[in-house]
């Protein structure tokens, strides 16, 4: 049984005090001798010595936590995102304490709250619809805050993105490059900033090319018990359709379940997608797709929070991260 504080000052000859302060780093500001404070820490490593989280974080006042906060931490962009940020903070001891809003705003604020009484230090926040008011508690509360993916323009923070418009016009680019004139495209019925950005730019794209815009909006809470059906109607009633761009790998999938399933009438015209997926590259034919660069945004959102936790809050500024276009 790993021993306590108690019972090492015992095995010592020190106060428990004493211990305490020199396993929390305050040895020099406590004027603790160094040879014993390398005695005492000398003495914990050989028996093994794990400090309680809470105690540790009410003695040096800090919790080592960082708090992500994205839509869904099990689908393809969010996940790898995830893994991405908890490997960066915890080769900086950090522990990384992460939910899921699943795009809803109540859920949201439970989560900062519940985040901000755990004492995190840090948030990284892929905001939903209606949290102006909780990003702005966080940063009242004087914790570090980076968003990314997504913003609420009416709160000024640290935000690391890619350029949704600019990339969703090179999408539109391709599929006109390989011959489609009136492909389609299928989003979800979000207000978010950076799905708003992908279906401007294809409105823009279709009135600069005399294009007839066909669009689909599938509703993201009900996608398993609606959207393949509603999407397979659609593309029925649309018969000039000669391509599809999806705004979401997710939906792009949902569009291969519905439109190319065996036993069902089957379309068999060019699917693009925003976001790519391991699928895409072994699939007959396959998916080209907008690569967002989930490694580089990743390090971005840590160097900029741990920026702030180490020198504290600065001026906010707008991070673009470049994505890629990989056609297949």
């Amino acid at each position: 049984m790993a021993k306590s504080i108690k019972e090492i000052a015992q095995e010592l000859n020190v106060s428990k005090s004493t211990v305490s302060l020199v396993i929390n780093h305050k040895a020099e500001q406590a004027r603790i001798s160094k040879e014993l404070e390398n005695r005492v820490l000398e003495y914990v490593e050989k028996v093994g010595y794990k400090p309680n989280a809470l105690a540790k974080s009410l003695a040096t006042g800090r919790s080592n936590t960082i708090g992500l906060i994205v839509e869904n931490i099990g689908d393809s962009f969010f996940g790898p995102f995830a893994l991405y940020v908890e490997e960066l903070f915890r080769k900086k001891n950090y522990h990384v304490l992460y939910s899921s809003t699943l795009g809803d705003p109540q859920n949201a604020r439970d989560i900062i709250d519940s985040m901000l009484e755990k004492k995190v230090e840090g948030i990284i926040l892929a905001p939903t619809v209606d949290l102006e008011e909780y990003q702005r508690k966080i940063l009242e509360y004087g914790v570090p805050l980076v968003v990314f993916d997504r913003n609420s323009p009416a709160v000024e923070t640290h935000y690391v993105h890619i350029d949704n418009e600019d990339s969703s016009r090179k999408a539109c680019e391709h599929l006109k490059s390989i011959g489609c004139r009136n492909f389609g495209l299928v989003t979800i019925d979000s207000d978010q900033p950076q799905m708003l950005a992908r279906k401007n730019a294809y409105f823009d794209f279709c009135e600069e090319n005399e294009m007839e815009p066909r669009l689909l909006h599938l509703p993201y809470q009900q996608l398993k018990q609606k959207g393949a059906r509603s999407l397979r109607k659609w593309a029925a009633e649309n018969p000039a359709l000669d391509g599809l761009f999806f705004t979401t790998n997710y939906l792009c999938i949902l569009g291969l379940k519905a439109l190319r399933s065996e036993g069902e009438h089957t379309f068999d015209f060019p699917m693009f997608s925003f976001d790519d997926h391991e699928l895409f590259d072994i699939l007959n034919p396959k998916i080209s797709c907008i690569q967002q660069p989930l490694e580089p945004l990743a390090k971005t959102c840590v160097k900029v929070l741990l920026k702030e936790i180490d020198q504290g809050v600065s001026k906010p500024k707008e991070y673009i991260i470049p994505t890629k276009l990989i056609a297949r």
